[in-house]
């Protein structure tokens, strides 16, 4: 089993409420020997916090509540969410935040994974991207070609996402690869360079499966929507009932649009791209690129008052 800690979305209600994705933490077999009942320290931008984590048999992290109301009963509960006075005590900045979740062992050492926890306010918007087929220019050689030396991805992508990201729009990145993945996906994500631009960061949200089980839900069965759809409404869920979120989604699949339909995303605001970089905005029938939604970024994607967005690095 490989090891991988996936991303956390942490959003702010006005009432100052934290609500978290879930902490999907998992070191593989191979790192942690003996890890029953194990505590898991968890360091945000390299100061130790006051919460930790326990880690199961199997190499997965998780939090434990109390739920007896006698003290003579030790019933405990497991959780991949911390409570709202949990994350305040995390002490997180608005934007991104390296969290590090550490092992520490007499036999196998100490084991560090890292990834990125952001603090948004619940008045964000959101525009969901696809990873592979839609940041890549095909679902499975662009896991594969990156690696290798040749760039595999659609023209135009950084600079549209860049200008989207200025407009006050928050970007999170999804793809049905396995959490083992997560290390070499971010990776490749944080390096991806298109004539001088970047990919704004943003949470990458992946899957907490193996990767036997993954890859058979993305490549064979081709349903990676049956993850996309909950983990966005996890997402969703985090915000204050009646807040719609998510503003816009690219995808390359009809299950992208099946998953961004769910959540309520408009028809005209979900993109599918081709392999041949030609995409379609649902509800037109005339195809373009990323580079003439970039010159109708104004149109499109009008400008929000969205002052903590300012920042490109958050």
């Amino acid at each position: 089993m490989l090891s991988g800690s996936m991303d956390i979305l942490v959003i702010e209600s006005p009432n100052g409420i934290l609500k978290s994705s879930s902490f999907h933490v998992r070191f593989g077999s191979l790192k942690v020997i003996k890890s029953k009942e194990q505590i898991i320290e968890i360091f945000v931008n390299s100061k130790k916090t006051p919460i930790t984590m326990q880690l199961s048999s199997s190499g997965d992290a998780y939090f434990i509540y109390d739920e007896s109301s006698n003290n003579a009963d030790s019933k405990k509960k497991k959780s991949f969410f911390p409570t709202s006075d949990q994350l305040k005590q995390l002490n997180l900045n608005q934007g991104n935040n390296e969290i590090c979740f550490i092992s520490r062992s007499s036999i196998s050492g100490i084991q560090t994974l890292k990834s990125s926890i952001y603090l948004w306010p619940s008045s964000s918007k959101i525009v969901i991207s696809d990873v592979d087929g839609t940041i890549t220019r095909s679902d499975v050689l662009g896991q594969v070609l990156p690696f290798l030396g040749r760039d595999w991805t659609h023209d135009g992508i950084t600079d549209l996402f860049t200008k989207i990201k200025k407009q006050g729009y928050k970007l999170i990145y999804l793809t049905a690869r396995a959490i083992g993945q997560s290390s070499m996906t971010k990776k490749y994500l944080d390096t991806l360079i298109q004539e001088e631009n970047i990919l704004p960061p943003g949470p990458l949200f992946m899957s907490p499966d193996g990767l036997f089980t993954s890859l058979k839900r993305e490549v064979i069965e081709k349903k990676p929507h049956l993850l996309k759809i909950p983990m966005l409404t996890e997402i969703k869920n985090l915000f204050p009932e009646g807040v719609e979120p998510f503003y816009a989604g690219f995808g390359n699949r009809e299950t992208d649009a099946i998953a961004y339909r769910y959540l309520n995303i408009p028809l005209n605001y979900i993109f599918l791209i081709d392999t041949s970089s030609k995409v379609l905005r649902l509800g037109e029938s005339k195809k373009g690129s990323y580079k003439d939604i970039s010159e109708k970024i104004d149109e499109i994607f009008p400008a929000i008052d969205n002052s903590e967005n300012n920042e490109i690095n958050q």
